[in-house]
């Protein structure tokens, strides 16, 4: 079966209008602390014939209002999986109206942090915090409420000035690059028959870790339940790097070397922020950064039947440990591991989870 869309309110969460017709131009995409955006067109159908069932509803105006409106897909069982603001809306001669849509983390950077300093306070809270007084709708902002997993988080201390014209989206980006930051993720929840409310998840991890001394709850094979995949290596410029450097434009952190790994030394340097608050965040920076490159990246697709296990949103969610067993024609020893899902993409038949590995049995 196909996603359903409806138009809701951007500032109440209510719904507007049903938009039955409404079509994406590719699979939604979701990715932990980031927003991704998407077009889409909805068919005005034939203007003479009152009858003409793929017409819109006669708010179509109102309830696709650019920067006014989120447009959701519901699932089978119309709950929501993703809401895109709309952007942009474009019309000309043809039959269809063009949409420009940005997932709800988007909203955050439209939204500036005053000046406001933090001492020793629970990363996780600093984000709830943020969130709260700059995005949500007691502030003018939108529907959205926030909830902390798994505790507080380690104590931070972080200043904002009004000065430095920091978005939202670059404050809570700025942190959850440190060693350690928090993470955190957007989505959407049913509140009534007629509205829909955003949740922002916040915390030293977002989604389920493998239990320990045992595999993941969602299992994924190939030949099996897996239909395709695609694993990308790459150790170009910015990709990877077995010596690196932070800097600000006041300091910068020492290097940082892997060591012996049978390369020659790849260095990158990089500003993290536009202003690190002290030199042990720039040092978390660089300690970060070297963890995240020093193996290069190593990107991993597998494509699933979105109507057959595991299910996403009930074996499996964003930020979750899914396992995976692959064999095929460069492996026929086979690939294997434990991997995290740090994002999806998602079409009316397919879901296709956007692996974090690093450490994958088999490789070379």
């Amino acid at each position: 079966m196909a996603l359903s869309w409806i138009a809701v309110n951007a500032l109440t969460g209510s719904v507007m209008a049903d938009l039955p017709f409404l079509r994406v131009d590719g699979p939604l995409k979701r990715t932990l602390m980031r927003y991704e955006s998407q077009t889409a067109s909805l068919p005005m159908g034939d203007p003479s014939d009152e009858n003409d069932p793929t017409r819109p509803p006669e708010n179509w105006r109102q309830a696709t209002r650019k920067g006014a409106s989120f447009l959701v897909a519901l699932d089978e069982n119309e709950n929501p999986v993703w809401g895109g603001l709309v952007v942009r809306r474009n019309t000309n001669e043809g039959p269809d109206v063009k949409f420009t849509l940005a997932s709800a983390e988007a909203y955050f950077d439209r939204v500036y942090v005053g000046s406001v300093q933090f001492e020793s306070i629970p990363q996780n809270q600093i984000v709830k915090t943020l969130i709260e007084w700059y995005a949500a709708a007691e502030q003018g902002g939108i529907p959205i409420r926030v909830e902390i997993v798994g505790g507080a988080g380690q104590p931070r201390s972080e200043a904002y000035s009004d000065l430095e014209d920091k978005t939202l989206y670059g404050a809570l980006t700025g942190l959850s690059s440190l060693l350690g930051g928090p993470e955190w993720t957007v989505g959407w929840e049913r509140l009534g028959e007629e509205k829909f409310g955003l949740v922002a998840t916040v915390g030293d991890r977002v989604g389920s870790p493998a239990p320990e001394g045992l595999a993941p709850a969602a299992q994924f094979y190939l030949p099996g339940n897996i239909t395709s995949f695609e694993l990308d290596e790459g150790y170009g410029n910015g990709e990877g790097a077995n010596d690196v450097m932070a800097t600000s434009s006041e300091a910068r952190s020492p290097r940082q070397p892997a060591g012996p790994d049978g390369r020659p030394r790849f260095e990158h340097r990089w500003s993290p922020d536009t202003q690190v608050g002290t030199y042990d965040d720039l040092v978390a920076h660089a300690v970060r950064g070297l963890e995240d490159m020093k193996e290069g990246t190593v990107a991993l697709k597998l494509s699933l039947n979105r109507h057959e296990p595991p299910f996403l949103g009930v074996e499996w969610n964003l930020g979750d440990d899914i396992g995976f067993d692959l064999t095929a024609p460069a492996w026929p020893e086979g690939i294997s591991g434990v991997a995290r899902a740090v994002g999806w993409e998602l079409d009316n038949d397919t879901v296709t989870p956007l692996i974090d590995v690093k450490g994958i049995e088999g490789l070379d």
